[in-house]
């Protein structure tokens, strides 16, 4: 088994896709099986570690009543920070679960300074 990294946008839409299936309170295994695949692989795309093909992009389109835009959606942002380091951060950051959590980390990282 090839060991690949994982690229920023491929872990962007794992969460995305993560988020909405939360969101609409389906389970890893029910959303794999309205797509016809296993839990794994779901799992995989979730994570970052294979890519969506464009079918299944169309598929979970479909499924989760999204265009492929919301999978897009804010990568924008990603793109213009700095350092892979950064990127890793708000990467950490997106898949904090929970906005009381959010909004502590924020009111944290606002009071950081640069020397």
């Amino acid at each position: 088994m090839q060991n690949r990294n994982i690229q920023p946008l491929e872990k962007h839409m794992g969460l995305q896709l993560k988020r909405r299936r939360k969101f609409l309170k389906f389970t890893q295994t029910k959303l794999a099986q309205l797509m016809k695949v296993s839990s794994q692989q779901l799992s995989k795309y979730e994570s970052g570690k294979d890519k969506i093909p464009p079918d299944r992009l169309q598929q979970l389109c479909q499924i989760l009543k999204v265009t492929p835009n919301f999978f897009f959606k804010d990568e924008i942002e990603l793109s213009f920070i700095a350092g892979k380091g950064d990127q890793e951060i708000w990467l950490m950051y997106e898949n904090i679960e929970g906005q009381k959590i959010q909004i502590t980390v924020e009111g944290k990282i606002s009071q950081l300074k640069i020397i």
